[in-house]
């Protein structure tokens, strides 16, 4: 199948303010999950009065440019003058001391950088210091629901949105499951196999891990834990029932390395009355749910947490900074919060009885502001209706509004 580069308009407007502000652009996200084709679609979009200079360090025809001098020169062979100069680098933290060409290059101000990375800590440190307004960060995530209708439109013609989004809550969103026509297992074999590189190219190989199966196993649990809060001693109190030779040291180590290789995202939770962070009460996201349900198979009666983990992805990719809620001692679901405006969300698999609608709707009406407040379900219940403020509706509905 020809592969079609579908426009991601979220994305788009979150790039096109920076262009040819002389910053170093970054979009960071996990591997497969669709920099690279955002980063096809930027340059794709500019006139032949721009001089592209181009590196995909996946290809081999560029592992020599992973000497930076060699890159450095390259680069500068490649300027063209009168026009205005644009560089493209993929997976730029395959490059050795990247940080010191893209340094020098921002401080020459020859020409606009836009790069990819698939280490969500690429910014941090001293790079990111010395670069203090003069870098631009993209956080890029896998489709969205809505843009699995539009692949599906693209590559298979249309199918409706409740169609697309029982495929969508299976399979996940990896950018190459839509564009083929995979059966569930293919679709599986295919997101293990993404799972696995990253597990050995980003993680075992960069920090010389021989131990790959308790890697293995931490990123199970977190898998079979989503929706609940997790701490890092939960998880080496598991780990060493079945193993004596884990040690917690080992848990923190490869924790923060399934971070960095952006698999799974540490999410804080938020006190809503304080308006602070508590460091000490948090859960652990996927970065795609078909990570989930190709290691432990769908659950049906792990809903709760699939629609929690779909719904951050979802905020996040509008641009939303997304928090776990205290709101005196009771949990909401999601806090959003972007350019002031908040969003609280609950997540249920169904309102069934009294109990649990007491429950969602409590836990938000214990919130005394005036932002939107949501109870999202996935099947069936007290649908489009408004109680004391709170919208309820379905989770389809959801991700496919542009009311929030």
């Amino acid at each position: 199948m020809i592969k079609q580069n579908i426009a991601r308009p979220r994305y788009d407007s979150h790039i096109v303010p920076f262009k040819g502000n002389r910053n170093a652009k970054v979009l960071v996200g996990i591997r497969r999950g669709g920099k690279s084709t955002l980063l096809e679609m930027i340059a794709d979009k500019m006139d032949d009065d721009h001089n592209k200079i181009a590196f995909n360090m996946e290809e081999w025809a560029n592992r020599p440019y992973r000497d930076p001098d060699k890159l450095y020169a390259k680069i500068m062979e490649s300027l063209v003058e009168n026009k205005h100069n644009y560089l493209f680098i993929d997976e730029v933290q395959d490059i050795r001391e990247w940080e010191s060409v893209v340094r020098s290059l921002v401080a020459e101000d020859r020409c606009d950088i836009y790069l990819t990375g698939s280490n969500s800590r690429l910014l941090s440190g001293e790079f990111a210091t010395y670069l203090s307004g003069r870098l631009n960060t993209l956080n890029v995530f896998t489709l969205t629901l809505s843009e699995c209708v539009d692949f599906e439109k693209t590559y298979r013609g249309e199918k409706t949105s409740a169609e697309v989004f029982s495929k969508f809550l299976r399979l996940g969103g990896f950018p190459n499951i839509w564009r083929n026509e995979y059966h569930e297992s293919q679709a599986y074999s295919e997101i293990s196999d993404i799972t696995d590189a990253i597990i050995k190219k980003n993680i075992a190989d960069r920090h010389s891990i021989r131990k790959t199966d308790v890697l293995d196993r931490i990123l199970n649990f977190i898998c079979d834990n989503i929706g609940n809060q997790t701490s890092i001693n939960n998880i080496f109190t598991s780990l060493q029932s079945e193993d004596n030779t884990v040690k917690k040291d080992m848990v923190y180590d490869y924790i923060g390395y399934l971070e960095d290789s952006c698999l799974i995202i540490k999410v804080p939770t938020y006190d809503i009355k304080g308006k602070k962070h508590l460091t000490s009460k948090y859960k652990y996201y996927l970065s795609d749910i078909g990570i989930k349900n190709a290691r432990l198979g769908f659950r049906a009666d792990n809903i709760p947490g699939y629609m929690e983990n779909i719904i951050y992805l979802e905020l996040r990719s509008r641009g939303y900074n997304v928090w776990i809620g205290d709101s005196d001692g009771k949990e909401v679901d999601i806090v959003g919060e972007m350019n002031g405006k908040m969003i609280y969300i609950q997540a249920t698999a169904e309102l069934t009885n009294e109990k649990v609608v007491k429950r969602e709707f409590g836990n938000l009406e214990s919130i005394s502001d005036n932002h939107p407040k949501y109870v999202v379900t996935l099947e069936e219940g007290l649908l489009n209706t408004d109680l004391n403020g709170i919208k309820c509706c379905k989770l389809l509905d959801f991700l496919l509004s542009t009311d929030y």
